[in-house]
């Protein structure tokens, strides 16, 4: 981040990591006068007004560590609407467990379905009153925490919910791996990156194809958004041209050993199953033949076939005019929404998630506040690409295993609630449930600053 030489410019940085607003005037105020003072002490030691200034700056420390200790006083409002939007977006998935997956929520219980309603509900509430910026302080105890809980949770999680939790933590994690060394050169530059290694192995020792995916697209973006506005100092090209080479090196070194070739041989089959229909490309045979027609529900003797689990598959034969329902996995819900009601319902929901996944991303990166900003990128990145994953699954395209976001109805809905709580928990200073303060900022000298409220 480029140096603040002026006085203004140092408050105009405070200020823009300050998300109370009817705070903002106050103690940028207060910051304003301690820094006066510094400058005169300065220019009572004979110091020139421009060197004063700069002095006085310098002194007072980083603008953005200032501001968000600032901002940790915040008390808003909660947002209901937005709250309620998620809530009923994962009731949505509850519901169409029941439609489509009768026979398996008969097997489970009704009660474990509405069970991870309540548990995302709580989850989601939990992490939007939890102060985001602990987690930024913390960075590296988090993200160390992290990865020793994920060795200790692989011995007693069920592989599927190690999935989960991999795909769903690690892109925040190293968001704030990354902000951590914010402004530390080369140095924190490599560090970041060498930050990435322990969690993509992670991902390998299930495996999970889908979750490596999303932290190494994810992380890639994160970091060359980082770069981009050269929150490590090394310069913006320079961070730029580095952190595209290295996913470039590694792509070389892939090929140059043979791993490649095993992509290369999934991206074949996805792209035509029907090379392979009775191996690995049998689930996207089966889909595409499906999407061929997609009534509301599929008469004896059509092209459809039921998929049970991702894995059996039962022909329907012909005779009779018996009309029957599609009944597929989990992860294949949005093509059970299409055979038995029809395109429109399916493509409503997935552009309210589109659309509700966009919104969080274009109002967090508007926001000044920089470790928000990072954290909000972070999960929709991670919400918007599990989307992506689970549409093309669901189209045919059969890379990995992925499922929808919200509505899924299990683990990977609580995790997906909490991740969205913690996003509108950076919003919440869009308004302010506290008056404002009744007394003046007390002053400190150089870097710490408080408010007390009476």
């Amino acid at each position: 981040m480029p140096e603040r030489k002026t006085i203004a410019a140092y408050l105009e940085a405070v200020q823009g990591q300050i998300r109370w607003k009817r705070a903002r005037p106050l103690l940028v105020r207060e910051l304003e006068r301690h820094l006066e003072d510094q400058r005169d002490d300065f220019l009572k030691e004979g110091k020139a007004p421009d060197e004063a200034e700069r002095l006085a700056v310098e002194d007072m420390g980083d603008p953005v560590t200032v501001g968000t200790e600032l901002d940790r006083v915040h008390r808003p409002r909660p947002q209901w609407g937005l709250l309620g939007l998620t809530i009923a977006l994962a009731a949505i998935g509850v519901v169409l467990l029941v439609l489509f997956r009768q026979s398996y929520v008969q097997q489970m219980g009704i009660m474990r379905f509405l069970a991870s309603l309540g548990l995302g509900t709580v989850a989601m509430l939990g992490m939007y009153f939890f102060d985001v910026s602990r987690l930024v302080r913390h960075a590296r105890a988090v993200y160390i925490g992290t990865l020793a809980m994920t060795v200790l949770l692989r011995a007693v999680l069920y592989p599927t919910y190690y999935n989960a939790l991999m795909s769903a933590l690690y892109p925040l994690i190293y968001a704030l791996w990354l902000y951590s060394f914010r402004g530390k050169g080369w140095k924190g530059f490599v560090l970041v990156i060498l930050g990435g290694v322990p969690l993509a192995v992670s991902c390998e020792v299930i495996p999970s194809m889908s979750s490596l995916s999303v932290l190494l697209l994810s992380g890639l973006v994160v970091t060359l958004y980082a770069v981009g506005r050269d929150w490590f100092g090394v310069g913006r090209w320079k961070g730029l041209a580095s952190a595209l080479a290295i996913p470039a090196l590694l792509l070389t070194w892939l090929l140059s050993q043979g791993y490649l070739s095993s992509l290369r041989g999934r991206l074949q089959i996805a792209l035509h199953p029907e090379q392979d229909k009775l191996g690995r490309g049998f689930r996207g045979f089966i889909l595409q033949a499906f999407w061929q027609d997609v009534p509301p529900l599929r008469q004896h003797g059509s092209v459809g076939a039921a998929v049970h689990a991702g894995v059996r598959v039962r022909v329907l034969t012909s005779g009779g005019q018996e009309m029957r329902p599609i009944d597929f996995s989990h992860g294949f819900l949005p093509a059970s929404m299409a055979a038995a009601w029809g395109w429109v319902p399916l493509l409503v929901l997935l552009a309210a998630l589109g659309g509700r996944f966009l919104w969080l991303l274009v109002k967090g990166l508007r926001q000044s506040y920089l470790p928000g900003r990072l954290v909000v990128l972070a999960v929709t990145l991670t919400l918007g690409l599990q989307t992506l994953f689970s549409a093309a699954l669901n189209f045919g395209f059969v890379l990995f295993s992925a499922s929808l976001p919200l509505v899924v109805g299990n683990f990977q809905t609580v995790v997906d609630m909490a991740l969205i709580g913690l996003a509108l928990s950076v919003f919440r200073g869009d308004s302010v449930a506290r008056e404002e303060p009744g007394g003046p900022l007390p002053q400190r000298k150089r870097l710490r600053l408080r408010i007390e409220y009476q």
